[in-house]
């Protein structure tokens, strides 16, 4: 009867580990969290755990206080744990500089207490995603072929493009009303999108690009503006006409110049007799400009000085 308890503790499956997926950004910093779940304080100098990737690949060591003793030179410099709060049961690492060789890679970490009852634990198990984040799209209008197109460069996964235009109503458009190519950069192993549509006058399009591993979604919208008529002159509003001012500017300010010379004329010639310009002096009509006191008189002949 013993040997057959004996025999069915053995066949008991061990405790489970803990299944998790997390996300890591290239470039950036990740989180591979592992929680040993102890009721009681742990001894670190019993303590030896690792991280390990499903090629047995060591990521981070720790053995009785000492680090990163077996570390695979991959992950140098590249893990961080919390050692302050091992004796609470925090086993998590900090990885760095996530790559795209970490994607849908497996972490495990192993854990071991030695003591009177060594206790052997496999309590963690992560996948990683890999990520990078598509910046905004950039979206132009040709008014020339009546197209609209959008760009984004640098992102992983492949994405997923779609565009939305809204004029009598707001449709999204069937693929076979775009054209899409996305490429993958050979150096860096990242995906550029380039997607084209055609469009109307007076119509909102928007082109939307979505990231399936971060679910999420960068648009750019755009308004398509009617066309505007113009002439050389530039940009005219319809039923305006342009006036050229700078004939105007010049026969005011030569009609200045001669006034003063005539006045300091006067002066020279008259010094005791007092100035009067009266509104019978200066008179402005449709056949020109006239200072009778001096004898000047501006028509669209030219200027002539009558004189005293």
């Amino acid at each position: 009867m013993a040997i057959l308890i004996l025999i069915s503790i053995l066949l008991l499956p061990a405790p489970a580990a803990s299944e998790n997926e997390v996300t890591g950004i290239i470039g950036e910093s990740v989180l591979l969290s592992c929680d040993l779940k102890s009721s009681t304080a742990i001894d670190t100098a019993r303590l030896r755990f690792h991280w390990q990737d499903e090629s047995e690949r060591v990521l981070y060591s720790f053995d009785k206080g000492e680090e990163n003793q077996h570390q695979d030179s991959l992950y140098t410099n590249r893990t961080k744990a919390f050692r302050s709060e091992m004796s609470s049961g925090n086993m998590s690492i900090k990885l760095s500089q996530v790559t795209l060789e970490d994607k849908q890679n497996v972490y495990r970490a192993f854990a071991t207490l030695f003591g009177e009852n060594d206790k052997h634990n496999h309590p963690c198990r992560t996948t990683l995603l890999v990520a990078a984040r598509f910046p905004t799209p950039s979206v132009t209008v040709n008014k020339t072929n009546m197209n609209a197109t959008c760009s984004t460069q640098r992102g992983y996964p492949q994405p997923m493009v779609t565009w939305t235009i809204q004029d009598r109503g707001n449709r999204t458009l069937d693929p076979w009303e775009v054209q899409t190519n996305i490429t993958l950069d050979s150096e860096s192993g990242l995906y550029n999108v380039w997607s084209q549509v055609n469009i109307t006058e007076n119509q909102t399009v928007t082109c939307h690009i979505f990231n399936p591993v971060l679910r999420e979604t960068v648009s750019n919208t755009t308004i398509v503006s009617p066309s505007i008529n113009t002439d050389p002159a530039g940009d005219v509003q319809k039923g305006f006409t342009p006036i050229n001012i700078t004939p105007i500017i010049i026969t005011i300010v030569v009609i200045l110049v001669l006034i003063l010379f005539s006045i300091g004329g006067y002066f020279v010639d008259k010094k005791q007799q007092d100035i009067s310009i009266t509104e019978q002096d200066i008179s402005i009509t449709e056949q020109g400009i006239s200072i009778t006191e001096q004898g000047i008189s501006i028509t669209e002949q030219g200027i002539t000085r009558t004189g005293h």
